[in-house]
């Protein structure tokens, strides 16, 4: 089978990255068919470059972010169109940021971006069912052109490595942008609540809530929480995930987190690292607490550094959760598995 793959979509983003390499490894031949011009200039080179491809390949799939460009796609399109959706536009814009008045301009045009989006696809890739059950309500499409994929981890370059070294203190790490569903506030609460347990915590991040938390750590006068900033290639990524003990997931009360599972989860599991996260609809369509995660209440500070410290003073439950965890990921998560989802359901379209 020949999959073309289409549209402004950044190659290197987890789930481009990831269903690539499952689909390879179910022998599908993938032909590139992207590009990230600006403005109209990458719609007349996606029009050039898919004249020369067009009679060769089975079916289309619109990479991830894709919205804006799936209406284009099944214009050029004579095959079946399948956008990687993930979650809606309108979570990322709208609600995450709890931006624009009801009636705004910006949010009835992000709403239809999305809307055309999936009308215009012929199968839609999202990442929970809370997602598809979301999307149908919100956005008017049917379920059964929706498919429920995870997003899974690269297992190329996160994997377990008993070589790197753990810190001497028991060390957390928060990874990700600071969104309000992220909950960083709330991290750095529970730290300043387990300042005189010995407990490093690493927030590493950035998004338009950093002033912000900068602000809340100095207020707070956190002794032991450090920031990084900035980018870091994907192996040291991954060695510094794997050189602290536990790894945060978000922890934020917006509805938004009700449909997400992060990419640091299954980053996190795929290494055996021990992984706390908010008790989510989301997270239960894949986790159980205390076998390969421990579940906290949203927004609850004492909550998350009880549990903290629940799994510094229990190497024991610490060890099963991060087994339990790459025995999720190996059994049902990894990029094959998710691929053969995809063409299994391609092929009933």
């Amino acid at each position: 089978m020949k999959i073309c793959y289409f549209g402004i979509y950044n190659p290197e983003f987890s789930r481009n990255k990831i269903y690539q390499k499952g689909l390879r490894e179910n022998d599908v031949e993938i032909i590139d068919c992207s590009d990230r011009s600006s403005g109209f200039k990458k719609y007349w080179n996606l029009w050039k470059k898919h004249r020369e491809i067009k009679n060769d390949y089975d079916a289309m799939v619109v990479g991830y972010p894709g919205h804006i460009i799936t209406p284009f796609a099944k214009l050029l399109s004579s095959k079946k169109v399948v956008l990687d959706a993930l979650c809606s536009l309108y979570e990322g814009e709208i609600i995450s940021r709890n931006s624009a008045e009801w009636w705004s301009p910006k949010r009835l045009k992000i709403w239809l971006i999305d809307f055309f989006a999936y009308k215009c696809a012929d199968l839609v890739l999202l990442e929970t069912d809370s997602q598809v059950d979301f999307i149908s309500s919100k956005f008017f499409v049917d379920k059964n052109k929706c498919l429920r994929v995870f997003t899974s981890a690269d297992d190329s370059i996160f994997y377990k490595d008993s070589n790197i070294q753990k810190r001497a203190n028991f060390t957390v790490l928060f990874r990700g942008q600071f969104l309000p569903e992220a909950g960083v506030d709330t991290i750095l609460h529970s730290a300043k609540i387990l300042e005189k347990e010995n407990i490093d915590f690493l927030v590493m991040g950035g998004g338009f809530l950093k002033k912000e938390m900068r602000s809340l750590a100095e207020k707070l006068d956190l002794k032991k929480v450090s920031f990084i900033e900035g980018f870091l290639p994907f192996d040291e990524i991954r060695n510094l995930m794997l050189s602290c003990h536990v790894s945060l997931g978000q922890f934020g009360a917006n509805p938004r987190l009700e449909r997400t599972i992060p990419h640091k989860a299954f980053e996190t599991i795929s290494m055996g690292l021990p992984y706390i996260s908010g008790r989510t609809k989301a997270v239960l369509e894949l986790f159980t607490d205390r076998q390969n995660c421990l579940m906290v209440r949203l927004a609850d500070v004492d909550d998350l550094a009880q549990k903290i410290l629940e799994l510094r003073d229990n190497p024991e439950l610490a060890q099963k959760i991060g087994d339990g965890g790459m025995e999720l990921f190996e059994s049902k998560l990894q990029p094959k598995f998710l691929a053969k989802q995809i063409l299994d359901k391609i092929s009933q379209i």
